[in-house]
């Protein structure tokens, strides 16, 4: 039971910071490329591209490896990729744009260097948590939609909260550092509730 309430949590925490992260991006690439419809298309585009990247491997590496430790590297390694982009977005958007691209090729280019290995990372949480959380294949199915569910809850709240007022109180940086280390506690709770269930 400790077990699943903290997959649970990690895979809502991870959709919230997901989201959030997708809301941010908007701000930071919109000094160098502008707010341009192909701005925001490229943004969505590469969060969709690193998702779908993401689920196939995070499926093959839960069946490779179906522990909780797998889990807890994924979400360090996805706090890890957010240092550089807390740090340096605005020297990466203009060292991009200096490239000499149009908008849409340029911003779909800074979108990517900076956003793609997190959503990747992101993206493998939710076949981690639905194989460590399915007993039965007649189970797989229910675990599947309800982690989808809650992940897409916590997707929805990181939207609107950071559109409507994170960015405003906590600015871009700030709330790229506090993701990275909320990444952090999710992989503090996934591991130690995987110690005590292993007791």
């Amino acid at each position: 039971m400790v077990r699943t309430l903290s997959i649970v949590i990690v895979t809502f925490g991870s959709g919230w910071i997901l989201m959030g992260l997708e809301i941010l991006a908007g701000r930071m690439l919109a000094p160098t490329f502008g707010n341009e419809i192909y701005v925001w298309g490229s943004i969505i585009g590469v969060f969709l591209a690193g998702l779908s990247v993401g689920y196939v491997l995070g499926g093959v590496l839960s069946k490779l490896w179906p522990s909780a430790w797998g889990m807890v590297i994924i979400l360090l390694l996805a706090a890890g990729t957010l240092l550089p982009v807390g740090f340096f977005y605005g020297w990466i958007a203009d060292g991009v744009e200096q490239w000499g691209w149009s908008v849409r090729w340029g911003s779909l280019a800074a979108a990517a260097v900076l956003f793609l290995p997190p959503s990747v990372l992101l993206g493998m949480i939710s076949p981690y948590a639905v194989r460590l959380t399915a007993r039965r294949m007649e189970t797989v199915g229910l675990s599947a939609g309800l982690l989808y569910a809650v992940a897409t809850v916590g997707s929805f709240l990181g939207c609107i909260l950071t559109a409507f007022y994170f960015i405003l109180w906590f600015g871009i940086r700030t709330l790229v550092f506090f993701s990275a280390l909320g990444l952090v506690g999710l992989a503090l709770v996934a591991a130690v509730a995987h110690a005590r269930a292993s007791r």
